[in-house]
């Protein structure tokens, strides 16, 4: 536990060059993200969750792995597991390495059921953004589907991944090989037709 809030007040304090670099594709005001570390810093933590709340909506990694810590820490807000486990994975999505600690801390104490709850949810959301044309929901659909659940579902893993990879995506390409060793040709094949059918309907 002290290795996590440790690691929490290590992300906080950190300078907003670092911070950018980690969200170039966020557009996001630092200034509040100074502000939260701020109210870090003076202990309102109350304070600290709003902020971080409105970052880590308009999809912050870094904000958002630091909420997931407070909801972890019960720092803020009442402690609360679904809601840690929620942005922690939302903050895996988005490129942080040191959530994927938190991510697999929380899943150590918290019940399959609550876990499933949660890929229900992120998976929910990120099909909306998905069709609705968000080029970097299909690789993340991807991800949670074969990481985040408790028996990966390598059927919607796969045809996520190749929506993504049909985007230009070439990161998912190493996922689609992994998966493709773990399925048959047969069910290979009935996939890639869904992939092609659910990109014919995606808005481009």
């Amino acid at each position: 536990m002290m290795r996590i809030f440790s690691s929490f007040i290590c992300a906080v304090i950190i300078s907003v060059n670092i911070t950018n670099a980690q969200t170039s594709s966020v557009e996001t005001d630092p200034d509040v993200f100074v502000e939260a570390i701020n109210a870090v810093e003076n202990k309102d933590f109350q304070k600290a969750v709003e902020l971080f709340t409105v970052l880590a909506d308009q999809g912050e990694p870094t904000s958002q792995h630091n909420l997931a810590i407070l909801y972890f820490k019960g720092l803020g807000s009442p402690l609360n597991y679904k809601r840690a486990l929620y942005w922690a994975w939302r903050a895996t999505l988005g490129g942080s390495e040191r959530a994927i600690v938190l991510v697999d801390d929380i899943r150590d104490l918290v019940t399959d059921e609550l876990i499933e709850i949660v890929a229900e949810e992120i998976v929910v959301e990120l099909d909306v953004k998905a069709m609705a044309g968000d080029r970097n929901a299909p690789e993340r659909l991807g991800k949670t589907y074969y990481n985040l659940f408790i028996e990966p579902n390598l059927q919607m893993a796969y045809i996520w991944f190749l929506i993504s990879q049909a985007f230009g995506n070439e990161a998912v390409n190493s996922m689609i090989l992994e998966i493709e060793g773990l399925v048959e040709v047969t069910d290979r094949i009935n996939y890639q037709e869904e992939a092609l059918q659910k990109f014919s309907k995606i808005l481009k």
